[in-house]
């Protein structure tokens, strides 16, 4: 096992226990300890998944950055259309939008729609 994967499975760990420590011990929110918990489980199930699955491949070849420089450019572009599209939703004053709310809408927007790419050219096989 490479040490990056077993830094992360430790720092998955870590921050769960950390979770569970602070709802025991502290009189903190509770959604604190919830997201302490729900992040180190997502990281340490998350790279469990990328080490079992990758087997004896390696992680990333030129093929693999290149598909995903692609669809991160795919990505961008439509966050784009999309900041385009909030804008005039405001401009007419479709809806009211907070700067909260937009930038929750393009952070999801933005990391969904690049892995959507990514796996649409993964599935693909090349660009051209």
């Amino acid at each position: 096992m490479e040490k990056i994967y077993r830094y992360k499975l430790v720092l998955g760990i870590i921050i769960m226990l950390a979770g569970v420590l602070s709802a025991a011990f502290l009189e903190v929110e509770a959604s604190i300890s919830i997201v302490l918990i729900s992040m180190g489980l997502v990281i340490f199930i998350m790279t469990a998944f990328r080490l079992f699955r990758r087997g004896d491949l390696p992680d990333r070849d030129e093929r693999t950055k290149k598909l995903a420089a692609y669809g991160i450019t795919y990505s961008w572009l439509l966050t784009l259309v999309l900041i385009m599209v909030l804008y005039w939703i405001e401009f007419f004053k479709l809806a009211e939008l907070t700067a909260e709310l937009i930038l929750g809408i393009l952070l999801f927007f933005m990391v969904i729609s690049a892995n959507v790419f990514r796996w649409y050219f993964m599935q693909k096989g090349d660009i051209e």
